[in-house]
């Protein structure tokens, strides 16, 4: 199990940060990259539908909860889990060139900042709207990694 690549991205609401992730896992995937990524947010979530069964575990105390299918597997933790965890999880159940982390804050992870917006430790780059150059740094950190 290799190690993959991690870099987060951040900025305010509606500052294009999602399109600029699908454009770098758009054209990452189309290179043959295994691209993986984690979406944090400040904002309540919630995956489960009340009356599922799924839903129904949850309420009666399961800690987390599993849904799996021919298609897809959905864990459900009902705590917050810091993004290291996951990303070490992550890493159990695939093989990822890299992973992109959409609203990091972890002070370890290196990431990009988007817009106006008060910069975190570890950023590497301001974003300009200059793709490729983004595209050539995210390059790089997979390639230092393998």
């Amino acid at each position: 199990m290799k190690k993959p690549a991690i870099i987060g991205f951040y900025g305010k609401s509606n500052t294009g940060k999602t399109t600029l992730i699908v454009d770098l896992i758009k054209k990452l995937t189309k290179e043959g990259y295994n691209v993986a990524t984690i979406k944090k947010t400040d904002k309540k979530i919630e995956m489960d539908v009340e009356g599922k069964d799924s839903w129904k575990h949850a309420s009666a105390g399961a800690k987390a909860v599993v849904l799996s299918s021919s298609n897809e597997t959905d864990f459900i933790v009902k705590k917050n889990v810091e993004t290291l965890e996951i990303i070490e999880h992550m890493s159990k159940f695939g093989d990822y060139d890299i992973i992109l982390v959409e609203g990091a804050s972890d002070k370890n992870i290196q990431k990009v900042r988007i817009g106006d917006i008060k910069l975190r430790e570890n950023t590497i780059m301001t974003y300009d709207g200059d793709f490729e150059k983004l595209y050539k740094i995210v390059k790089e950190k997979i390639a230092w990694v393998k």
